[in-house]
C-alpha cells in the first residue's frame, strides 16, 4: 500500500443533529476527527466519497431526505471507481421491531417514529450489493448500533448473489445506549497511535478488539462478511501507524505527514512530500523551498516554509536525543516528561501521543501542535527536553545541548526553558503534609500532624493542637481543625521563607468518613486555601494501616504501575454504578478475586454518608478514587472530559475549583472530588511508619 489518497477507497461520514433530541454536543468535533482520520493518507487513506470532493456532513440542516440522496450518490461514486466506500454514521439513534432494527434520526426525524427516521441495515445492505462497490466498511456510532446489522438474506442472496464484502464496526449492542461519541473519538485516537502488532493494515476485526480495552459500559461489536473470491486484498479499516516495516527509520509523524502534504500540495506546482529519514531530507526541501522564495512570498509558501521548518526541529530533536541520552531514553521516561509538560501547562491531553511514548510521535506532537501562545514550537519543545535532561540525569550546562539548540535556532528558547525549569523544580522542591489520621472513628481529631518535605524527605515536623478553647470543653470539630491547618501553614510559610523556596504543594490526608464531605481547599478565614497553593487529597489511613491494608499494599502499588503504564486516550477508572455498590459483600469479593483491574476507581453516584464505609473498601484497592459531589452524579457523558483532563491531574482538577470560585468558565470536572494516592504519597507513609517505629508495624 502507498501513502497518499487511494482513489479505490473512499469516505462519507454523516452525522445529524436532531431536533426532536437532546443536542449531541461531540458530535461535530468527533465527525470532524473521524474524517480528518479517514482521509489521511498515511491513515485511512480514503478519497472523498462524492465526485465534487466532499467527505463530511455534520450538524443542524440534515433531513432524512437529504442523508439518504447523499449515500446514494457515494454509492453510485464508489461504483464508478470499484472503491471500497468507509460509511460512518453518528448521532442519535433507536432501535424498532422484534429484531431491533437500527433508526437514524436526522433533523426532521422524531423518536419512534420509523417513517422520519432512517433505516440503517437497509442503507448498509443497498450500498453493499450494488454492482461494482469493492466493499463496505461501515462505523455505527450511535445508541442500539448493533441493529444496524442487515439480514443475511440481504447480503447473501441479493443482486450479487451474495459476492459481498461488508464489515461493521459498532459502538453498542442492539440492546444498549452509547454515550458521548465515545466510539468515533477513541477509534480516532487508536488510529492516529497505531496498534502495536506486525499489521501494516488494521481489519475492523482487530480495532473492535482493540477498542473493547478502552470503551467502558457499553459493547463494541463487530460483523464481517466477504463473498467476493476475486476481491485483491482484504478490507481493512486504516493503514497501522505502528508498523515498522512500512516505513523503516522513518523519524517523521503522522501530524507532519498531514500538514507537509497540506501545505506542499497548496503550492503551484506542488511538492511532494519526502520520506524523512533523517535531516538531509528535510534540508533538501529547506532548499528547495528558498529557491521557490526567491520568487514568491504568498500565504501558500510561508504556510509551507513553517512546516519544513517545524519538520526539522522536529527530526534533529529526535536525532539529538537518540545521540545524547542514548538508553535511557526509554517509553515511560518520555511519557512522564511529557505529561510533566502538559501538567505545567495545564493543557489538555486528549489527541496527544502521551499514550504512544516513542520520540518521533512526542516530538511531531510538540512540533505540529504547540500551544497557540508560543510563536513556533520552540519554546515547547526546548522545555521537553529540559524535563527529559533532568529525569535521565543531564546536564542542562552541556556544550551538547546548546550545539542542539544553535542547530535549531533556539538558543534564545533554551535559555527561557532552562530559567523555567529551574523556576519550576525550585516550586516542586517543598511541600506540606498536614494528617488527621489522628481522628478516632472518623471524627475531627485533636491533633493534626504536619510534616515539612524538602526533595521528598523530611525536613520538619509540628503538631498542632485542634481543641477548641480550653474554656468551651467541647471537643474538635470542623472549625478548630481548619483554624489548626491555617496554623500549620503559616509555620510552613515560615520554613520556606527561610530555605528561601516557595510553598505550592500542600498534601491533606483525611478520614474515609470526613472525604465525602470536607473540602480542606476550600478552608481558610480570609483567603481559600486553595487560592494560592495546590492542595491535594490523600487517605490518611495508609499512615497507620490496618491489617487489610497491609495485606493489599502490594496490590494498591500494581494499580498505580497499571496507571502509569496505561495507553488509551480514557482514563484507567472502573466505574462504579449505585447498584454495583448497593452490597458492599459482594463488591469486596469482586474486589479481593482481582475482577476490578483497571488501576483507579470511580463512582458514578455521589457516595452516602456511611461513616465512609464504601470509600473505606475502595481505597484498600486503588491509590485513586473518585466521585461526584453533587447529587446529578457524574454520568457518561461527562467521562469524556476527563479523559481530556487525566493525564494533568490532579493540577487540572484544583485549577477548575478555582475558575469555579472566581466566576470565570470551567471544567464540569469541578464537580468531582479525587483522592490522589500517587507512588510518591505511598513511598512518604511507607518510609514514615519505618521511621516512626523502627520498623514495619506487626
Amino acid at each position: 500500500m502507498t501513502a497518499g489518497p487511494n482513489p479505490r477507497r473512499h469516505a462519507l461520514v454523516i452525522a445529524p443533529q436532531c431536533r426532536s433530541m437532546p443536542r449531541l454536543e461531540s458530535l461535530e468535533p468527533a465527525a470532524l476527527d473521524l474524517d480528518k482520520v479517514l482521509r489521511d493518507g498515511a491513515l485511512g487513506g480514503c478519497a472523498a466519497g462524492l465526485p465534487g470532493g466532499e467527505s463530511l456532513f455534520a450538524g443542524e440542516g440534515l433531513t432524512s431526505g437529504q442523508i439518504l440522496d447523499l449515500v446514494e450518490r457515494a454509492v453510485e461514486h464508489a461504483a464508478d471507481h470499484n472503491a471500497v466506500l468507509v460509511l460512518a454514521v453518528l448521532g442519535h439513534g433507536f432501535a424498532v421491531g422484534s429484531t431491533g432494527t437500527l433508526r437514524l434520526m436526522a433533523d426532521d426525524s422524531e423518536e419512534e417514529v420509523r417513517r422520519k427516521a432512517l433505516d440503517v441495515s437497509a442503507l448498509l445492505a443497498m450500498a453493499a450489493d450494488h454492482h461494482g462497490v469493492g466493499g463496505l466498511i461501515g462505523i455505527i456510532d450511535t445508541c442500539h448500533a448493533a441493529g444496524a446489522i442487515p439480514a443475511a438474506s440481504e447480503i447473501t442472496r441479493g443482486s450479487r448473489n451474495g459476492r459481498t464484502r461488508l464489515s461493521l464496526l459498532m459502538a453498542s449492542s442492539s440492546s444498549q445506549l452509547a454515550y458521548d461519541l465515545t466510539l468515533s473519538r477513541e477509534l480516532t485516537s487508536l488510529l492516529r497511535r497505531g496498534v502495536p502488532v506486525d499489521e501494516e493494515a488494521l481489519s475492523v476485526t482487530r480495532v473492535a478488539q482493540e477498542l473493547r480495552r478502552y470503551v467502558k459500559g457499553q459493547d463494541v461489536t463487530f460483523a464481517h462478511h466477504d463473498g467476493d473470491p476475486l476481491a485483491d486484498e482484504p478490507l481493512w479499516l486504516a493503514r497501522n501507524a505502528r508498523h515498522r516495516g512500512s516505513s523503516p527509520g522513518v523519524l517523521s509523524g503522522p501530524l507532519a505527514a498531514e500538514e507537509l502534504a497540506a501545505a506542499l500540495g497548496g503550492l503551484r506546482p506542488p511538492v511532494a512530500v519526502p520520506r524523512v529519514r533523517d535531516t538531509a531530507a528535510v534540508r533538501a526541501l529547506v532548499r528547495h523551498l528558498e529557491d521557490l522564495g526567491a520568487d514568491r512570498s504568498d500565504g501558500a509558501w510561508e504556510r509551507a516554509w513553517e512546516a519544513a521548518d517545524h519538520l526539522h526541529v522536529a527530526v534533529r530533536t529526535v536525532e539529538f536525543l537518540r545521540e545524547w541520552i542514548g538508553s535511557e531514553l526509554t517509553t515511560p521516561r518520555i511519557r512522564r516528561a511529557l505529561c510533566s509538560l502538559l501538567a505545567s501547562e495545564r493543557r489538555s491531553s486528549r489527541g496527544t501521543p502521551a499514550s504512544c511514548g516513542t520520540d518521533v510521535e512526542v516530538l511531531d506532537y510538540l512540533a505540529f501542535d504547540h500551544p497557540v501562545a508560543h510563536d513556533d514550537c520552540r519554546p515547547w519543545v526546548t522545555r521537553f527536553v529540559l524535563v527529559l535532561a533532568r529525569a535521565a540525569g543531564r546536564s542542562d550546562q552541556d556544550p551538547a545541548l546548546v550545539r542542539w539548540a544553535e542547530e535549531i535556532k533556539a538558543r534564545q528558547e533554551l535559555n527561557d526553558a532552562v530559567e523555567y525549569a529551574r523556576s519550576r523544580h525550585d516550586g516542586q522542591r517543598l511541600s506540606l503534609v498536614a494528617s488527621l489520621h489522628a481522628s478516632v472513628a472518623g471524627d475531627w481529631p485533636q491533633t493534626l500532624e504536619t510534616w515539612m518535605l524538602l526533595d521528598g524527605e523530611v525536613s520538619g515536623r509540628n503538631t498542632f493542637s485542634c481543641l477548641p478553647p480550653a474554656a468551651t470543653g467541647c471537643p474538635a470539630d470542623r472549625e478548630s481543625v481548619e483554624e489548626a491547618l491555617e496554623g500549620a501553614v503559616l509555620w510552613a510559610r515560615s520554613e520556606a521563607e527561610k530555605l528561601e523556596l516557595p510553598l505550592t504543594r500542600i498534601h491533606v490526608a483525611v478520614p474515609s468518613a470526613l472525604l465525602a464531605t470536607w473540602r480542606p481547599e476550600e478552608s481558610g478565614s480570609a483567603l481559600l486555601l486553595g487560592v494560592h497553593h495546590d492542595v491535594v487529597m490523600h487517605w490518611s489511613e495508609r499512615l497507620a494501616p490496618s491489617l487489610l491494608l497491609r495485606l493489599t499494599e502490594a496490590a494498591v502499588s500494581a494499580r498505580w504501575t497499571a496507571i502509569e503504564q496505561h495507553t488509551a486516550a480514557s482514563a484507567p477508572l472502573d466505574w462504579l454504578s449505585e447498584q454495583e455498590t448497593a452490597d458492599p459483600r459482594a463488591l469486596g469479593a469482586r474486589l479481593a478475586r482481582g475482577q476490578l483491574r483497571t488501576g483507579g476507581m470511580g463512582l458514578v453516584r455521589r457516595p452516602a454518608a456511611d461513616k465512609g464505609g464504601l470509600l473505606d473498601l475502595l481505597l484498600a484497592y486503588t491509590p485513586v478514587l473518585v466521585w461526584p459531589q453533587s447529587a446529578t452524579g457524574f454520568g457518561p457523558s461527562l467521562h469524556g472530559q476527563l479523559d481530556d483532563h487525566w493525564r494533568t491531574l490532579p493540577d487540572s482538577l484544583l485549577d477548575s475549583y478555582r475558575c469555579e470560585w472566581s466566576g470565570a468558565p470551567g471544567q464540569d470536572i469541578a464537580v468531582l472530588r479525587l483522592v490522589w494516592d500517587d507512588r510518591d504519597w505511598l513511598a512518604f507513609c511507607s518510609r514514615l511508619r519505618t521511621s516512626d517505629t523502627g520498623t514495619e508495624p506487626v
